[in-house]
């Protein structure tokens, strides 16, 4: 299929799926590569939807030679830029929200479920140039809000720890430990909600013990390269289980209700504390407690 409009394709800029078309096997080969390996596989039919239904918010970052550099999976929701009005089941709750949006015609907000690097492009600081651009795609797009879905990546070398805990990690600076949150707060996005189970996924047995050649002796809970948290395996059900909890986060501007900025504290190091605080999470000595 050609590209409807060649000028959106050139070099080093941004385009939408609807734009460049003859794009979407490159999206695909980037999304492939993904880790860990199941995400790209469970996430298929969501992803199949998208690149039916919106294109337009299906975006991509061109390098200088045309190829995919970076993949936004996004999709127009209404919000009303609370805690509580943020999709409560994450990823495909915000795909079901975009299709009563679509239907009622009131989208207000770019709710972004993911943000793929290509392989190569790896540890160059392209995804925080991507969370900087975010807010100029909303607004291309003619909406006023903008709510991002972040998967804290660095978890899956600590998939025991409670997500509470690791989220709440920062430096002696009051910096999120995790890189991909400390991006994200540092390009101005502050806590909104967290989702427990935003992405959730099931798949026989078999399908398990291919994407990680080896086979599981017992029902049970089982680290997987990749994953953030264990995965369950239950042999009587022929069945793979696996649910990540997200943390949606906005920028200030789109929040309805006041937050905690840094220049209003006593110790600038305890903003990122208070803000998860202020969107539901709270960690408490060894205990952990998620609110909505």
């Amino acid at each position: 299929m050609p590209d409807t409009d060649p000028r959106a394709a050139r070099p080093g800029e941004w385009a939408s799926l609807a734009e460049v078309p003859s794009r979407l096997a490159s999206v695909r080969a980037v999304e492939s590569q993904q880790v860990p390996p199941f995400l790209a596989a469970l996430t298929a039919r969501h992803r199949d939807h998208l690149d039916r239904v919106a294109t337009a918010t299906q975006l991509v970052r061109l390098d200088q030679r045309s190829e995919v550099l970076a993949v936004v999976r996004a999709v127009p929701v209404t919000w009303d830029g609370t805690a509580a009005g943020a999709p409560a089941g994450g990823a495909g709750d915000g795909v079901d929200r975009a299709t009563t949006a679509a239907e009622q015609g009131d989208a207000d907000t770019l709710a972004v479920l993911d943000v793929t690097v290509a392989a190569a492009a790896r540890g160059r600081g392209i995804g925080r140039g991507v969370l900087a651009e975010l807010p100029r795609l909303a607004a291309r797009l003619e909406l006023s809000r903008l709510l991002v879905l972040v998967r804290p990546h660095g978890k899956r070398h600590h998939p025991l720890v409670p997500f509470a805990r690791y989220v709440a990690a920062t430096d002696a600076s009051g910096r999120p430990r995790d890189g991909w949150l400390a991006a994200c707060w540092e390009q101005g996005l502050h806590p909104v909600r967290p989702v427990d189970r935003s992405l959730r996924a099931r798949a026989p047995v078999r399908d398990w013990e291919g994407w990680y050649g080896r086979s599981f002796p017992t029902s049970g809970p089982y680290l997987v390269p990749g994953a953030i948290k264990p995965a369950v395996i239950e042999l009587e059900r022929d069945e793979g289980r696996y649910r990540e909890p997200h943390l949606w986060m906005a920028p200030v501007a789109a929040l309805a209700q006041r937050h905690v900025e840094p220049a209003t504290l006593r110790r600038p190091q305890d903003a990122w504390r208070r803000s998860l605080a202020a969107a539901g999470l709270v960690v408490h000595g060894r205990r952990h407690r998620e609110r909505d």
